[in-house]
């Protein structure tokens, strides 16, 4: 009796273990944190999305075995065996068995799907761009099914970003169903199943408006030289004397899945890409590499010179320039031809650039002129470059207007010396120079630039403002403890409300390398005077005008990282402004600008990219004493004996407390 009650004790506690662990299984399967987000798979309307236990199109996942996932769906009340595989983070590969409404275990469930059952595939929709497999400048030649398009060449170029290829098909006269279109290539995963290499992306042209037309799948080959003795498989087509040479071997699928890839030879388009002949390169000049960073004046783009010194690298350095732009702007980047319109906006623009020196026409210790050919998203072509010296740590660059063709760059329909813009470059730590025009000036006529409103004021009206906070130490340690307690300016925007009337300009004074603006806060007596202070960094001179490249030494953060000063004398000779101090009362009239030195002339008002304008008049040299601080005749008499009276009494102090001279006895002659 004790024995049954035993046996069924452990009976009963034998089936509740096994429910328990049945149920911890349903409930413990989980699909890997990975796959979260949403798919896309061809003739599938809405995106898949997956979660750590659900694929909405499929049900939940109730167990699983590795790969083999026990799916239930909740409408249909139906169960099915769905085998993923993982090709890569943006792709995943399924069979799977029909909806079952028997609960079957996932083994059997599982034994359903045949060897020939249909694979699906599903792509990421938001996935991380990768590089591609083969890069650009290649030629090639395509088979849509109707012959082999060998005349003219197709070529693939390469895009600034290492995920993006630009394909620019042209069309055989004699071949049938072959165009001129331009295809913009994003590849999105890549991997390698035996002997076949995959490739998936997105291929945006004018005509692919969804993901069903977007997506497409590749399998390629990288041809090597044991290739030409090598026989093809048995029912493959035969090789045509530009497989032999080739370098790739790429097929195409028709659509949105990888359904009948099975050889590169074999698809609904097939490509045959050959190395394109290399195209001359050279380096830029010593001088301009000696640094290999440089920046604009505001910071907002660097310029990189590497790969040999033969490869500009252009970066913006205020937007990030990620590589997950939309299908649309992919789009429309491809099929854009750049003209004189875009010359500007290619170098001011948001995207990185790549310039690599193609042929140098002049070259001098101070100036080359060279043609650059330039690649900015998947834009390519050819421009004139003038590179300027004009200092160790200060350059300039023109530019021309894009074209296609290397020969037409310098010519004078695309680039024109006179009217090109100059974009001034600074290293990252330029060098101190002494300050010109060492001395004390008054200034007056003082116009800013609202860079709010962008347009000019008197400064009557809108007094120019010298706002900022002293958030950099200084270089010259004899300046900071020239400095004292000055309230340290630099030129901004009024963030505390105070208006500053400019007065005057101290050059070289407190130290050689330094100039100081000061103003008094609205001339009211209780309030600090202000300083502005900028450290200089060489200059030039060029028809007339100076430029010079200073650093504000104190600014805000919103403040410029450099100022371009440009100045010419109005009131006297050009001598009057070379790198001595001015003569006499000749009025100087300076401008500024704080993105790059501008050729707007000095003498007018502060000019669109200017900062602010004004005048200043030399008041004498930084050891002169100003007439107000003058003694007169009678009080300098007075100071005299006043002077000589002390010193007749130190000595007589001395006399009397000095041992030597009270104790000593001194022999009488």
């Amino acid at each position: 009796m004790i024995w049954i009650r035993l046996s069924t004790l452990f009976s009963t506690f034998f089936i509740a273990l096994l429910k328990a662990a049945r149920h911890n299984a349903e409930v413990g399967c989980q699909l890997p944190e990975r796959w979260s987000g949403a798919w896309f798979q061809s003739g599938v309307r809405q995106p898949i999305v997956i979660d750590r236990t659900r694929i909405s199109n499929k049900g939940r996942c109730f167990t699983n075995d590795g790969d083999k996932f026990h799916m239930f769906d909740d409408k249909s009340m139906c169960y099915r065996c769905v085998v993923i595989h993982e090709k890569h983070e943006n792709v995943l590969q399924y069979k799977e068995t029909f909806c079952v409404h028997t609960r079957d275990s996932l083994h059997s469930l599982c034994q359903l799907i045949t060897g020939d059952a249909l694979l699906f595939s599903m792509f990421r929709e938001e996935g991380v761009a990768v590089p591609c497999p083969f890069r650009g400048g290649h030629t090639f030649t395509y088979n849509r099914g109707h012959g082999e398009c060998r005349y003219p060449l197709s070529t693939i170029d390469s895009c600034t970003h290492e995920s993006r290829l630009l394909f620019q098909y042209h069309a055989c006269p004699d071949v049938h169903a072959t165009e001129s279109a331009v295809e913009e290539l994003q590849c999105l995963a890549t991997w390698k199943e035996g002997s076949l290499r995959y490739l998936v992306g997105k291929v945006h042209h004018s005509h692919a408006t969804s993901n069903e037309e977007r997506f497409r799948c590749f399998v390629w080959e990288k041809v090597t030289a044991n290739d030409a003795d090598q026989l093809i498989d048995e029912g493959s087509r035969p090789r045509s004397p530009d497989d032999v040479s080739a370098d790739y071997r790429v097929a195409q699928s028709g659509d949105a899945t990888c359904n009948g890839l099975f050889s590169p030879l074999e698809g609904s388009k097939t490509m045959t890409l050959k190395k394109a002949p290399a195209t001359s390169k050279c380096r830029y000049p010593p001088w301009l590499t000696t640094s290999t960073h440089w920046h604009t004046l505001d910071y907002s783009r660097t310029y990189l010179f590497h790969h040999r010194n033969t490869t500009l690298h252009i970066a913006n350095t205020t937007n990030s320039n990620s590589d997950g732009g939309g299908a649309a702007t992919l789009g429309n980047t491809a099929a854009q031809q750049l003209t004189a319109a875009h010359a500007q906006s290619l170098m001011d623009g948001q995207q990185d650039i790549r310039l690599v020196c193609t042929e140098l026409k002049a070259v001098s210790t101070e100036v080359a002129q060279l043609v650059g050919h330039y690649t900015m998203g998947c834009q390519n072509g050819f421009m004139c470059m003038m590179f300027y010296k004009r200092d160790s740590h200060v350059i300039e660059l023109q530019t021309g207007t894009p074209t296609k063709r290397l020969e037409e760059a310098c010519t004078s329909a695309y680039f024109d010396r006179s009217s090109a813009p100059y974009i001034t470059l600074v290293t990252t730590n330029p060098e101190q120079r002494k300050c010109p025009h060492f001395g004390r000036y008054s200034v007056s006529g003082v116009t800013r630039r609202d860079q709010r409103r962008a347009r000019s004021h008197e400064i009557q009206s809108h007094p120019i403002d010298l706002i900022g906070t002293l958030s950099h130490g200084y270089a010259n340690q004899n300046y900071r403890r020239s400095a004292g307690s000055r309230n340290l300016q630099s030129f901004g925007d009024d963030d505390d409300g105070c208006s500053l009337d400019l007065k005057t300009l101290v050059v070289g004074c407190s130290a050689s390398d330094t100039m100081e603006f000061r103003s008094d806060c609205d001339n009211s007596p209780d309030k600090p005077r202000v300083t502005s202070v900028y450290q200089c960094h060489g200059g030039w001179v060029e028809n007339g005008t100076h430029y010079l490249i200073t650093t504000p030494l104190s600014r805000s953060s919103r403040g410029a990282r450099r100022y371009c000063f440009a100045y010419e004398a109005t009131g006297g000779s050009s001598a009057s402004v070379g790198l001595g101090p001015p003569a006499g009362a000749s009025v100087i009239r300076f401008s500024t600008s704080s993105n790059t030195c501008t050729r707007d002339s000095a003498s007018t008002a502060a000019g669109a990219s200017n900062v602010l304008a004004f005048n200043i008049t030399n008041q004498g040299q930084c050891t002169e004493t100003s007439s107000s601080t003058r003694l007169e005749p009678s009080a300098l008499l007075h100071l005299t004996a006043l002077l000589q009276f002390l010193l007749v009494m130190h000595f007589a102090n001395l006399r009397l407390h000095s041992p030597l001279i009270s104790h000593s006895r001194i022999p009488v002659r």
